[in-house]
């Protein structure tokens, strides 16, 4: 391997340290963008509190990024405020730091094509607005976290910019990415059970969606050889349509 610049070094030496010169990582290797349209006050605010965090973090050669490690507990205490989160039954809880799994989402995919090996990643119980199913990543505490490993003998540096519509997460290494990567995303329509419940005035009501089951690829792309990867399987179920009437 070539020598490094100094300052290479020293970022090497120093991982945890702030950076201190953006423009030892001037070429973008892999890079996402969602939307925040749809998000409320309180998500938004959660998602830039995480943010905060992340922005500008140096994983080195060999490290491997760990979400909850560097966001730590989403409390209160630390500015979090309540806002609706997808729980393990697929309905809607109010907890704080609610609404950062969308970062974990847009961060997982930037380090999908910068071609990070994905230690650990969970999907949601439903499927999500902002990225398509089998592109999400969902973070619980310490339960459930997004880790993702730099395989590669540079640093890369983790970037974060949020607008007032837009969520852009970016990894930026000292040297051009010398591959290309697709991901390719298979899904297999699921169709939602129907429950007939009693007519009464005070039945509940649903309209069912389609649920998916997924196969994430990544393709690869260096020196004239491809490499086929398989990411993750993930089934999302459909929620079942609710309707009145008499069973039989």
């Amino acid at each position: 391997m070539k020598a490094l610049p100094l300052i290479l070094l020293f970022l090497l030496l120093c991982s945890s340290c702030p950076a201190t010169a953006d423009d030892a990582f001037n070429q973008l290797w892999g890079g996402f963008s969602t939307s925040l349209q749809l998000r409320s006050e309180q998500q938004r605010h959660n998602t830039a509190t995480a943010a905060h965090d992340l922005d500008q973090v140096i994983i080195a050669p060999g490290e491997t990024f760990s979400f909850n490690q560097r966001v730590g507990a989403r409390d209160s205490g630390k500015g979090y405020r309540a806002a609706p989160i997808i729980n393990a039954s697929g309905l809607l809880e109010d907890i704080p730091g609610g609404g950062i799994c969308q970062l974990a989402s847009t961060i997982y995919n930037a380090g999908l094509l910068a071609g990070m090996q994905v230690v650990e990643r969970h999907p949601h119980s439903r499927t999500v607005g902002h990225v398509p199913p089998g592109r999400d990543a969902t973070i619980a505490s310490w339960r459930k976290d997004l880790k993702l490993k730099n395989p590669f003998p540079y640093p890369l540096q983790l970037r974060i910019v949020l607008n007032q519509n837009r969520l852009t997460t970016s990894l930026y290494g000292p040297v051009a990415k010398p591959f290309s990567t697709e991901i390719i995303v298979n899904r297999t329509r699921l169709e939602p059970d129907t429950v007939v419940l009693g007519s009464s005035a005070n039945s509940p009501q649903q309209t069912g969606t389609s649920g998916f089951s997924t196969e994430t690829r990544r393709i690869t792309k260096e020196n004239g050889q491809v490499r086929d990867e398989l990411i993750s399987q993930d089934i999302y179920p459909a929620p079942s349509r609710i309707v009145a009437g008499t069973s039989r």
